[in-house]
């Protein structure tokens, strides 16, 4: 699954993030890419993946600085 978040403002990125890792844990996802670009979010993404309660950890890209990989926690079913 992947995100690109280019074009919104900091507090509608925030909340596309939020909705995309929720879907992604209850679709039985391993792994979301985040696609920042290289400006304000970027800058902010990790501390939002940092407390993520669903995101287990994360990396960022070497050829891509914009780019991070959020790997989820698993499911757990009940």
């Amino acid at each position: 699954m992947r995100i690109d978040l280019h074009g919104y403002t900091v507090h509608n990125a925030w909340k596309q993030f939020n909705t995309l890792i929720e879907d992604a844990y209850y679709n039985n996802q391993k792994r979301v890419e985040v696609v920042t670009g290289q400006g304000k979010i970027m800058q902010e993404i990790p501390s939002w993946i940092k407390t993520h309660p669903l995101i287990r950890e994360y990396l960022q890209q070497h050829y891509n600085p914009g780019s991070f990989i959020c790997i989820l926690n698993k499911r757990v079913s009940k």
